[in-house]
């Protein structure tokens, strides 16, 4: 810890390795790796308090693999734009996270402190800017939800804050005046989640039909941003790609959910293809 705080950056990266190699041995318990990260936590708490962006980013790659409580919970605290304003340091942070909570429950990370994470990854979510940053967040928050952990009472709450957080950067897109960056995240998390549901999901269960019906408020909102910042989609290919990815996979995801196609939610998808006016025709016939 003394050489990642005061070395050279080649002694940084040497103690960064041997540091991981050592969390990584074969046959580590968790005691072992609670111990480890009692000893490491507050040396790597005070770098990341006053180190710059090389000390800190190595500091959190050995966080990543100790996968205890403590070391998750400053891995998470680091994802947040209102504390650090350095936007690498978080996608850092964040995109270690699913490392974080490969766990297997041997060092802590049982129900509660992964529900806990997710709340938090979620507060840091609503408030941040870079759409890469929150696709990892989003990420994140659905290692999370299969996590299996989780109590049934607790995966049904976190599953709940994903699709929230799916909501809260809906709202965001909506209010843009012109295409935002932050629906290249939604996109790209929600063709993870496909993926995902397909081998997860119980449809028509009641915690599917919640999700469903916040999914299709995310689907509403991204629909009327479409129409708010059409001339903004018609010269900009890859933000229209990404709104119009957005509408086809949600409505696939809602099909998962509820057990059948959703035509209401389909016309969205074929909306956006054939023009302003039958995107508009579209979302009054969606409702919501």
């Amino acid at each position: 810890m003394a050489e990642l705080a005061q070395g050279d950056p080649v002694a940084v990266v040497e103690a960064r390795n041997t540091l991981v190699q050592t969390a990584r041995r074969a046959g580590v318990t968790g005691v072992f790796l609670g111990s480890f990260s009692d000893a490491i936590m507050p040396e790597a708490k005070k770098i990341l308090s006053e180190a710059g962006p090389m000390r800190s980013e190595n500091t959190l790659r050995v966080l990543a693999f100790l996968r205890t409580p403590d070391a998750l919970g400053t891995l998470v605290d680091s994802t947040n734009p209102r504390t650090v304003d350095d936007a690498g340091r978080r996608l850092v942070a964040a995109g270690l996270l699913g490392v974080a909570l490969d766990g297997n429950g041997q060092t802590g990370l049982d129900s509660g402190v992964l529900t806990s994470a997710a709340r938090s990854i979620a507060e840091n979510l609503a408030n941040e800017g870079n759409w890469i940053v929150a696709l990892e967040d989003l990420r994140a928050l659905n290692t999370i939800a299969l996590d299996p952990a989780l109590t049934k009472e607790n995966r049904t709450e976190v599953r709940g804050v994903q699709f929230g957080a799916f909501q809260n950067l809906a709202v965001r897109i909506e209010a843009s005046p012109g295409p935002s960056e932050l629906v290249q995240a939604v996109y790209r998390a929600m063709l993870g989640l496909r993926g995902k549901l397909l081998d997860d999901t119980t449809a028509g269960d009641v915690e599917n039909k919640e999700i469903a019906r916040i999914l299709r408020i995310v689907l509403k909102d991204v629909a009327d941003a479409a129409i708010k910042q059409w001339n903004g989609l018609t010269s900009d290919r890859r933000a229209y790609v990404a709104y119009e990815g957005v509408l086809r996979v949600g409505a696939q995801l809602l099909s998962l959910l509820e057990g059948r196609p959703d035509s209401k939610a389909d016309a969205l998808r074929d909306g956006i293809e054939q023009g302003k006016s039958e995107l508009a025709d579209a979302i009054r016939n969606f409702g919501g």
